[in-house]
Parts: structure tokens; C-alpha cells; sequence
């Protein structure tokens, strides 16, 4: 069965935030292109670790430009993250940034209630056949309170032709193969803790949520699992495990996804801030700090 959409390594972008909640323009545009010249050719902005929960229209609109802009290379495919409690609103969001050239969309389900099978199909079929030509990702992820089974991409594979690929944070090797083996035709990006995983099973996508950190070393785990070096990929899928615990070990409480897709960011990049969109937290500087000690202390020869 043939997939979807094309196996990559794809590059998350982050928001950087002023002291007043407003986009640093500057800042956000070289981040794009930092995330460029380290070799990702496939990049997303606003899914659940770019505060695409949190943006107001305003705000997603003057991401979306600044973003295409900076996109516009041949080989560059911008993605377009769409989260809301409403899906009059996402199709709203989607429309807009179609008009402005992007036909890539990262998509999540409402996440007031869990949908029952019929309201699952009907959000993705309203979606996603409105824009017959674009393609879409969906992030399957518990925080929507149902997370899709490889049974449930089937019938919706079988039903709309342009949901291309979905996106999973799990590490459970059991979800893993009931997605690879029951929708093969979609195109499974996983973080990097179940892509080695998926591999076992065939052809999937890496997201590195360290990309930013140690490019060159998700260049590397990426290519491994493309080629099919079993062996090799495992190996490196033991060193990519222990980046967090080394990074964050010291750091207690709950914060959201973004507040550790930017530490990272600022690690490699100290012009970066860290912070996020109220009312969420980020890290403190103390904490901050530490992870930066972390960083030089495990992560010198790194790259």
C-alpha cells in the first residue's frame, strides 16, 4: 500500500515572546532559519509545543506571514498547526492561511469532550474535505481525551483521501505497531523515543524534539532509521533517551511541552527567550541555568 506522504524528518518551530506577550519579529525569523540551515526541510509551527493553544487570531496571523515569508525556499514545505475548541474556527484558521499559500496543516480534535466515532468522523470530513487540496496531519495525542487507534486511522484513511499523516508522542511499542500495521498508507511521525520502534515495522517519520539542540545527531538517528540500520538505530535510540534526564533531571513540578521545546532552544540559542504566553510557566532561571550547566557539562562534543 503506498504512503501518503513523503518519510521526514520534520522541524518544529517555536514562538519567542517579549516581556509584553508580543512576537519578537527579529528573533522568530532568524529561529526559522537557524532551523533551516541545520537541514530540515519540513518544519511546523503552533502545534501543542508552539503554543498554537494559546494564540490569539491577531497573533496566528502575523505567525503564519512572517512564516511563510521565510519559507519560500524550493525544497522548503511549511506546516501549519490549527488547534481550537471549535472546528468552525479551525476551518476559519486553515482558510485564512490557505489564501496565503500553505497546504500543509497539522490538526488536532477538540479537546472539550472526548469525540464519540461518529463525531470523530465528522470533524475530520468537515476539516479536511473543505480543502481538497491541502494535506493534513493529525496529532494524536491524550491531551484531546481520545487517543486514535491504528482501527480508527483505517476507516478514517479509507474515508478522506488527504489526511496524509499523523504525529504520536508515545513510547508504547504495542500502539506503535497497531498503527504501522493497521494504516501503513499514512506516513507515522513519532519523537524519538518510539521511532526506532516503528522502523522495525517499515517505513515512519522522525520528530525530534531535541532537533534544535544536536542537529547533526538527529541527521544521523533519522537517516539510520531510513536506511534500515537496525542495530546502529538502537543504539543511538539509547543516547537520544538520556538527553532529557541530563537536561531537566533536576527540575520538579508540571509544565507544559513548550516550556521544554524552548529551554532547548535557548541552549543553542541564548537570544531566544523562554518564555510562554500566559497563564502557562515557563522555567526559572535558576532552573534555566542548571540545564545549561547540564548541557555543557554532558553535551560539549556533541556537535
Amino acid at each position: 500500500m503506498p504512503v501518503r506522504f513523503p518519510q521526514i524528518m520534520l522541524g518544529a518551530a517555536m514562538l519567542p515572546w517579549r516581556k509584553d506577550s508580543t512576537l519578537d519579529e527579529s528573533v522568530f525569523r532568524q529561529h526559522i532559519r537557524n532551523i533551516i540551515q541545520a537541514g530540515f526541510e519540513h518544519i511546523y509551527l503552533m502545534g501543542t509545543a508552539g503554543e498554537g493553544y494559546a494564540v490569539t487570531d491577531r497573533q496566528f496571523q502575523q505567525v503564519v506571514k512572517i512564516f511563510w515569508e521565510e519559507m519560500q525556499g524550493p525544497s522548503l514545505h511549511p506546516m501549519v498547526g490549527v488547534i481550537s475548541l471549535s472546528m468552525a474556527h479551525v476551518v476559519e484558521r486553515i482558510a485564512w492561511a490557505r489564501e496565503r499559500g500553505i497546504r500543509h496543516f497539522q490538526i488536532s480534535l477538540p479537546s472539550w469532550g472526548a469525540l464519540s466515532d461518529d463525531e470523530m468522523m465528522a470533524f475530520f470530513q468537515e476539516v479536511c474535505s473543505a480543502f481538497p487540496d491541502c494535506r493534513f496531519l493529525h496529532y494524536n495525542l491524550p491531551r484531546t481525551k481520545r487517543v486514535l487507534t491504528g482501527a480508527d486511522y483505517r476507516r478514517l484513511a479509507d474515508a478522506i483521501p488527504n489526511l496524509v499523516a499523523t504525529k504520536n508522542s508515545t513510547s508504547d511499542f504495542a500502539r506503535v505497531a497497531d498503527l504501522m500495521t493497521q494504516a501503513p498508507d499514512l506516513q507515522h511521525v513519532f519523537v524519538e523515543n518510539a521511532f526506532a520502534l516503528g522502523c522495525l515495522f517499515g517505513e515512519c517519520s522522525l520528530l525530534p524534539s531535541y532537533g534544535g539542540l544536536f542537529p547533526k545527531f538527529a541527521q544521523k538517528h533519522f537517516e539510520l532509521g531510513r536506511t534500515g540500520q537496525i542495530a546502529e538505530l538502537l543504539q543511538v535510540h539509547k543516547e537520544a533517551s538520556q538527553i532529557v534526564p541530563k537536561l531537566c533531571g533536576h527540575i520538579e513540578g508540571s509544565y507544559i511541552d513548550g516550556a521544554y521545546d524552548k529551554l532547548f532552544v535557548w541552549l543553542r540559542d541564548p537570544a531566544f527567550p523562554i518564555a510562554l504566553l500566559p497563564p502557562y510557566r515557563s522555567f526559572n532561571e535558576q532552573q534555566a541555568r542548571i540545564a545549561r550547566q547540564a548541557f555543557e557539562a554532558h553535551f560539549a562534543g556533541w556537535e
